[in-house]
Formats: structure tokens, C-alpha cells, sequence
């Protein structure tokens, strides 16, 4: 059972995450009020030279964290912290 929403938002994509090794962790310290998440520069950060599989699993996470309100999607691969994760 997730204990916070922010893993509760990312339960439907825990066992994605877990394959290819994407910590809860790193979405969190992403999460600091106002900042913009860049898909490109934070699949870097977190994979070094992301895979597509990789990347599409970052995807999916940030999706994850848009429906449940904490980012706002500003552009193409862009979005913007809106609220962090407690």
C-alpha cells in the first residue's frame, strides 16, 4: 500500500520503473516547486546515454506524476513542477 501520493501516483508504473532500474528517489529530488523537467537532460542525469526503453519509462513516470498533479506540461518533453512531492 502506497504510504504518500507521490507513490501512489507512481504505482501503475512501479514494476516499469524497477526493470530498468528508475528510482522513486531521483523523481523525487526532480520535484522542488516552480522547477521545469526537461525529458532529455533528466533522462541524462539519471541514465547517462538513456536507452529508448530508458526513456520511455521516464515518460511514463512523468505522465504518472502529471496525472496526479504534480507537474503541468509547458511544451514538448517539458514540464514544470507545480507541487512537490510532500
Amino acid at each position: 500500500m502506497p504510504e504518500s501520493e507521490f507513490e501512489a501516483a507512481l504505482e501503475p508504473v512501479a514494476r516499469r520503473m524497477e526493470r530498468v532500474k528508475l528510482p522513486a528517489s531521483f523523481l523525487r529530488e526532480l520535484l522542488a516547486e516552480g522547477a521545469e523537467i526537461q525529458l532529455g537532460e533528466t533522462a541524462m542525469r539519471w541514465a547517462g546515454m538513456p536507452n529508448k526503453n530508458e526513456r520511455a519509462a521516464l515518460t511514463e513516470a512523468l505522465g504518472a506524476l502529471t496525472a496526479a498533479g504534480f507537474l503541468e506540461p509547458v511544451g514538448k518533453e517539458t514540464w514544470k513542477v507545480v507541487r512537490s512531492a510532500e
